[in-house]
């Protein structure tokens, strides 16, 4: 000034700070700075994991002695603790298949040909996986679990029928075996076929819900695959080698459990020769059977993927508009104050500022709520149900702040939040204070329905906001270029980036902006001048008009149109996809003209889905179907093998309408793998039947016969 040397710190204050003041974390009340960190796509969670954890270490080391980090939320604790209980359940079941063999053989050696058939099936099974990239995850692990009780089926029915006839035809091993190979090569060859038939059509589903079966399937069918051929080579040479004509228990548990099998045995081959005898009662039972399993398949409710327990969950905490930053950190430390409160739960971290659900607005905020450890939350008042209801009522007591709490979906990237995610969708550009009426009355419904549980909305058009109209045509003639007006608020009222400057080996930003005391108010954006391109310095007045209004902090599109975005779930007792068909009806009643709805995230998925699994059982019934007309060369005999399907699919649907669950993707797939499993044991006693059919008995003799014989073979497999 005047030839003078001036200062910025003469008209400025400068200082070093945070390079952004839109957001404040605390971890259980302490100030703390939150860092999330991603996998990239393909990677492998846990070495990722092992590695943020391996370069956390070595940078600690150079982290002042005040600052300490602390890993709060680590996803891949739940899927360790998932794979871990996979293994202890795969664990459990060798065990359990290793008894059952055992307990029906009652000879260590004829116990050791089929439990030898696991570890060689499920290696292979890893190279396989191996080989075509899959990951040891949670879909292949629980298809191995199934596999071993599928795999060690037809070294069973080789292994029991070596034993059979070494007793009743005083064969040698060796004889037996040869013998017994004669008898069972069909049979094994026919069940396996018709795992395949079942369950290859299915790794080729399109969309979400084929990669989810996919693995699953490749799994399955490679393990079916490699205990066939184990059943047809390995399994009768150690016949040969290693078995000992049996010797029955004479006394103890083993004689009790031959009495009681004898007995089961002679009561259910009487049994079927009544039916066979009187083929009406037989006929009528069928039918009963029938239309049970298509009344239990058509209303037993339907999910996509059943709620899991991932050991935290989320909060969403919205303030009046225009409540400060100030005031919202102060409600999200009373909110972690009193969730903390609540047993079960080990941290709370509060981000004032932004939302999952809303995004960064100075009047919200994001809870994140990690749980204790699952092995210390066994009591029904410490599972996920009963916090999430606590942490509600908790939240329900604070006034000054609309808050939610919920878990996150069971597919992380489909959607935000558990639950449903409804999309309110305007055709004719309403106005956002009618979008929020609309949306109100909806969700006062909505709310009023027994199936649905805390239905809401983030959106609001209540939001105070400064609207500026630009005189372009007097900016023009002022000769003031319109980007140096938007300049010039940006500077103000937010900030600009100048450029870098060094300190310390460290790089810093320069950043300019108003003093918060002179952009707090409209008259401070009338003061502002702006400078023409012939250095003239024009009043803000003279170029706008400023004036206030409400509106929406965000206007979201879905699909082109206006959308608004409803979350919510099904209240206890009640299925998502009942939920869905609740929340539909209700939209019908409620909405005017001029709006629609469409489903998003898992909703999304699950409405896609829906119908599939209609789709899927009646491929994997024709399938099988045919390929067993390939195998018998007949039309006619495969119908007594497909028809076994629709009583154990009864009992599968039976058992879940007694333990309460819903017809979800992993009860479809029980009910796929049920197909094959229930023709599988069919397929045992048809194949002897027909043997003795070839032997001159007639029709109903033969079928009485091949289930005599069959019946222990198919009760191990059953128990496998």
């Amino acid at each position: 000034i005047q030839g003078g040397l001036v200062r910025i710190r003469d008209i400025a204050r400068v200082e070093l700070a945070a390079k952004s003041y839109s957001h404040q974390s605390t971890l259980n009340g302490s100030p703390a700075v939150t860092i999330a960190v991603y996998r990239s796509t393909g990677a492998n969670s846990l070495n990722t994991m092992k590695e943020v954890k391996n370069e956390l270490e070595r940078l600690e080391k150079r982290m002042p002695e005040d600052i300490q980090y602390q890993v709060i939320l680590d996803t891949t604790k739940y899927v360790s603790a998932a794979i871990h209980e996979i293994e202890w359940t795969l664990a459990i079941t060798f065990l359990l298949v290793l008894l059952v063999n055992y307990v029906f053989l009652q000879d260590w050696r004829a116990t050791l040909v089929p439990t030898v058939t696991i570890p060689v099936s499920l290696i292979g099974t890893f190279a396989v996986l191996l080989a075509l990239g899959y990951n040891a995850n949670t879909l292949s692990l629980f298809a191995l679990i199934m596999a071993i009780g599928i795999v060690v089926d037809d070294a069973i029915v080789v292994v029991e029928n070596v034993c059979r006839l070494m007793q009743d035809e005083n064969l040698s091993p060796k004889k037996a075996a040869i013998r017994s190979m004669e008898q069972v090569t069909g049979p094994i060859i026919a069940t396996t076929l018709v795992l395949l038939a079942v369950f290859v059509p299915v790794a080729f589903m399109p969309g979400i819900t084929g990669k989810l079966y996919k693995q699953f399937s490749v799994t399955i069918c490679t393990a079916v695959l490699i205990s066939t051929l184990c059943a047809l080579t390995l399994s009768p040479a150690m016949c040969a080698v290693m078995l000992r004509k049996p010797r029955l228990a004479r006394h103890g548990p083993l004689f009790w459990f031959n009495q009681a099998l004898e007995k089961s045995r002679n009561f259910y081959v009487t049994g079927t020769a009544f039916l066979i005898r009187h083929l009406v009662i037989g006929l009528l039972l069928f039918v009963t059977v029938i239309g049970g399993t298509w009344y239990l398949f058509s209303t037993r409710p339907t999910s996509f993927l059943p709620q899991e327990d991932q050991g935290y969950l989320f909060l969403d905490v919205q303030l009046p508009e225009s409540a400060s930053l100030g005031r919202t950190g102060q409600v999200m430390e009373r909110v972690t104050g009193e969730i903390r409160k609540i047993g079960g739960v080990q941290d709370v971290i509060g981000v004032s500022g932004y939302s999952i659900l809303s995004g960064d607005a100075d009047n919200v905020g994001l809870g994140l709520v990690i749980l204790s450890p699952w092995d210390q939350r066994q009591l029904p008042n410490l599972q996920l149900e009963a916090i999430t209801g606590q942490i509600q009522r908790k939240l329900a007591s604070i006034s000054t702040a609309n808050s939610f709490a919920f878990a996150p979906p069971p597919i992380r990237g489909l959607g935000s939040t558990s639950g449903f995610d409804f999309r309110l969708l305007a055709l004719e550009g309403q106005s956002p204070h009618e979008l929020s009426g609309v949306t109100m009355a909806l969700m006062i419904a909505a709310n009023q329905d027994p199936t649905l549980n805390r239905v809401f909305s983030t959106y609001t058009a209540n939001t105070p906001q400064i609207f500026i109209n630009i005189n372009r045509t007097r900016a023009e003639y002022l000769q003031v270029p319109v980007s140096r007006i938007f300049s010039t608020l940006q500077a103000q009222l937010g900030s600009v980036y100048v450029n870098d400057f060094n300190l310390h080996g460290h790089t810093y930003q320069v950043k300019v902006q108003a003093d918060a005391s002179y952009r707090d108010a409209l008259s401070d954006i009338k003061r502002l001048y702006v400078r023409s391109t012939d250095g003239n310095m024009v009043p803000m007045t003279s170029l706008a008009t400023l004036s206030t209004m409400l509106g929406p902090q965000s206007v979201d599109r879905y699909n082109q149109l206006t959308s608004i975005t409803i979350n919510g779930g099904a209240a206890p007792g009640y299925s998502s996809g009942e939920a869905m068909a609740a929340l539909q009806a209700v939209a019908a009643k409620t909405l005017p003209e001029g709006y629609t709805h469409e489903w998003s995230g898992m909703s999304y998925q699950e409405l896609k889905s829906s119908g599939q699994v209609v789709i899927l059982f009646a491929l994997a019934l024709l399938f099988a179907y045919l390929f067993l007309v390939g195998q018998y060369e007949s039309w006619n005999i495969p119908l007594s093998i497909i028809i076994s399907v629709p009583v154990a699919t009864l009992g599968a649907l039976v058992g879940l309408w007694v333990a309460g669950f819903s017809l979800s993707i992993y009860a479809q797939i029980g009910l796929v793998l049920l197909v094959g499993l229930a023709s599988k044991n069919a397929i045992l006693i048809v194949e002897f039947a027909q043997s003795r059919r070839e032997d001159g008995l007639s029709i109903a003799e033969a079928a009485v016969e091949g289930g005599r014989i069959r019946f222990r073979p198919v009760l191990m497999t059953s128990f496998t």
